[in-house]
């Protein structure tokens, strides 16, 4: 009696499988069917566009997934792209298709190489490819064409010379009157602008009014509590009068200097005035000095007196307290 090992047993039962599962993939991979088309008049001369189609036919749970944009390489991809699915003919089968605009410019002999396309279906992956198409491409002028092509005659000119002269002097009359209005326009844009800034052109206020009005600002501002900004002012109304009135540096030197500068020009009491006013007004500026309602009010008044009696009258050419 033969007895059979289970080693023997197991053997047959994988090579079962395997036949099996080889039977089941030959068989899915022949219900996926892909083809390729290529759609363009013939002769295809260099650079002519072609409408690519791939269309593919496989059961509805099988996933797809078409290159996009494909690489069909000698040929350039222009556009499209837009892929569409429908029912097939059989149940339970799904036909895909998408097409792009290609193009070549290579000329002789050139093949569309196939397109690879990657299906999935319950966890197993395929490649199925499409059909390479080949086509021949011719210049853009036919070798046919060995004869040049007959010369046009030139297109009749519809005026003649009596009328080109006479349109010759219009546009020229035209752009002369165009030129007299453009230049009257600016002349009177002139005159009105310049008569513009007579009336808005002020004469300037002298510079003992200038420093009045100054001082009066600087008043104001201590009033309000800007203390430090009123005195700012104020050292800088006075200095600036003195500038004008004496043509002295008072704005680019300090105190000590501008005295020896206005030695010729004021008399003791008012260069004591000058120092007086310009020293306190730094130490507040500077040294945060708060000065008193009456000493603030002081300044003030003795600012006044310096401008009024250094001003210069309408008749006199000197006034009391500067020397002359």
């Amino acid at each position: 009696m033969t007895v059979v090992s289970d080693g023997f047993f197991r053997r047959w039962a994988l090579l079962l499988a395997l036949c099996w599962w080889g039977t089941l993939s030959l068989g899915q991979e022949d219900a996926i069917k892909a083809r390729a088309e290529a759609a363009y008049l013939p002769p295809y001369r260099i650079g002519d566009v072609i409408r690519y189609k791939v269309t593919v036919i496989a059961p509805e749970q099988v996933r797809l997934r078409i290159p996009n944009p494909p690489s069909l390489a000698p040929f350039e991809v222009l556009g499209g792209g837009k892929v569409q699915k429908q029912r097939g003919e059989l149940p339970g089968i799904v036909v895909t298709s998408a097409e792009w605009d290609i193009a070549v410019y290579r000329l002789g002999t050139v093949t569309i190489p196939p397109l690879a396309i990657h299906c999935e279906t319950e966890g197993r992956r395929t490649l199925v490819r499409t059909n390479p198409i080949t086509i021949e491409v011719v210049p853009l002028t036919s070798p046919k064409d060995t004869q040049p092509r007959p010369l046009k005659p030139p297109l009749p000119y519809p005026l003649n010379p009596v009328a080109l002269a006479l349109l010759a002097a219009a546009t020229l009359m035209a752009l002369a009157f165009l030129w007299l209005v453009g230049w009257g326009v600016v002349q009177v844009a002139k005159s009105a602008w310049a008569g513009l800034q007579k009336v808005a052109a002020k004469p300037p206020l002298p510079a003992h009014l200038l420093a009045l009005q100054t001082i009066d600002r600087a008043e104001q501002l201590y009033r309000q509590g800007e203390t430090e900004r009123a005195f700012t002012l104020l050292s800088f109304g006075v200095r600036r009068y003195l500038r004008d009135r004496f043509q002295v540096p008072a704005l680019e030197v300090p105190t000590w200097r501008l005295m020896a500068h206005l030695q010729g020009h004021l008399g003791d009491d008012l260069m004591g005035i000058v120092r007086q006013t310009l020293d306190r007004s730094d130490l507040i500026k500077f040294a945060r000095y708060i000065p008193s309602d009456a000493e603030a009010q002081q300044l003030f008044n003795d600012a006044r007196r310096l401008i009024r009696s250094t001003e210069p009258p309408p008749t006199a050419p000197h006034s009391s307290g500067v020397k002359g």
